[in-house]
């Protein structure tokens, strides 16, 4: 059973994606512990109820710190932190993270948003996530949740991705999917934050990562070939199970490579 829960809760509540982006920063500088009470005791966003810090600085920490000894989400830290990479860029790595480290997040975007986006029916409302979680969600943790739980979150995670900038407000009650096209930088980010998993380069561009980015299969390895022929990386393919990947810098080069 996947490890299902609320999180998109306290993180689609979080006023502004900038807050998570400097939480990180600070933490890679100074550590947890600083980073938490500055968050939370020094008020360092102007958020009113100290519970609602303690609820967003969790939320923060769990998605976006934990296991930052692990050399990819290290590598994500390191990104966010570098001042070279645009606001825009951090904003989806954001986005990316949030993906990697919930499954729900993870799953309402692959199995609903990605499937609507793909048989081109880019508008989406809240009740459609609600009638998502109630079906998708049998046999797991959701079912033990309340309507009013569910609704929450079906909200949430819309709010947090027009703060994202993914998706927009149209008339009424619905939202537009609006993913823009990533380019061979993001790409190539992946790939080296993959690389710095325990996948293989088969497993890798299977990721559901690409799908994460909206990206069919042909749209995949298009993205892939430019940032080989960039020179970022070298790409070999001959079908799904006929991948590979070779990395032409290190993962403290990289990043500064890309937007030099």
């Amino acid at each position: 059973m996947k490890n299902y829960n609320t999180a998109i809760n306290p993180l689609g509540s979080i006023s502004d994606p900038n807050v998570i982006i400097e939480t990180i920063k600070y933490y890679n500088q100074h550590g947890l512990e600083a980073a938490k009470e500055e968050f939370i005791e020094g008020n360092a966003f102007g958020f009113d109820i100290t519970s609602s810090r303690k609820r967003f600085f969790s939320v923060i920490n769990k998605l976006f710190l934990k296991d930052s000894e692990q050399k990819d989400k290290k590598f994500f830290i390191e990104t966010i932190s570098n001042s070279r990479p645009n606001n825009s860029f951090k904003r989806t790595l954001i986005y990316l993270e949030a993906f990697r480290s919930n499954d729900l997040f993870a799953d309402i975007t692959e199995h609903l948003v990605y499937k609507k986006y793909q048989e081109n029916r880019k508008l989406i409302e809240s009740a459609e996530i609600l009638d998502f979680l109630n079906e998708f969600g049998e046999g797991t943790r959701i079912t033990d949740w309340s309507e009013s739980t569910q609704k929450i979150i079906s909200t949430k995670y819309i709010t947090f991705m027009k703060r994202l900038g993914l998706f927009k407000k149209e008339k009424s009650r619905k939202s537009l999917i609006s993913y823009p096209y990533p380019d061979e930088k993001l790409i190539t980010y992946l790939v080296y934050q993959l690389k710095l998993t325990d996948l293989s380069d088969n497993e890798i561009f299977n990721s559901a990562m690409f799908k994460a980015l909206m990206l069919t299969e042909n749209q995949k390895v298009e993205l892939l070939k430019k940032g080989s022929l960039a020179g970022y990386y070298d790409f070999n393919f001959s079908g799904a199970k006929n991948a590979s990947f070779e990395l032409h810098y290190s993962r403290e080069e990289i990043i500064d490579e890309l937007f030099r």
